[in-house]
C-alpha cells in the first residue's frame, strides 16, 4: 500500500514538462501537455501515469482542453484549494513523476565531455 503525499500543483506543471520535453516534444506542447495535465488531476482526472509512460500522446487532449478552455490549472474552481492545501497523489506516483523528470537535467560529467 502506497503512502499519499501532498504536491503543490506547480510542482507538477514542473515535472510534467520536464518529463515531456524529455520525450521530445517541443517547449510549446510540453507546456500545454503539463499545464493540462495539471488541470485534470485538479479536477479529479488523473494522467499522471500516461505523462510519465508516452507524455506525446497526450498533446492532442491538451490542444482540445485549449480549445475548451479547460486547459489552464489557474482557471479550475478548486486551484486555489489545491495551492493552498496541495494535491494529494500516491508517494510511488510522485516518485515515478520525480524520476522521469530527473532525466531533464545533465548531470555535469556529461556536460564536461562536451565541452
Amino acid at each position: 500500500m502506497s503512502t499519499e503525499v501532498l504536491v503543490q500543483p506547480r510542482e507538477i506543471i514542473d515535472l510534467a514538462y520536464r518529463i515531456t520535453r524529455v520525450a521530445g516534444v517541443a517547449h510549446g506542447d510540453a507546456e500545454l501537455v503539463a499545464r493540462w495535465a495539471t488541470r485534470a488531476l485538479i479536477d479529479g482526472d488523473d494522467h499522471l501515469a500516461v505523462v510519465v509512460a508516452a507524455p506525446a500522446s497526450l498533446i492532442e487532449a491538451g490542444r482540445a482542453a485549449e480549445r475548451a478552455g479547460t486547459a489552464n490549472p489557474q482557471d479550475a474552481p478548486a486551484y486555489r484549494d489545491a495551492t493552498r492545501h496541495g494535491i494529494t497523489i500516491a508517494r510511488d506516483q510522485f516518485d515515478a513523476l520525480y524520476d522521469a523528470a530527473a532525466r531533464f537535467l545533465v548531470a555535469e560529467t556529461v556536460l564536461d565531455e562536451i565541452g
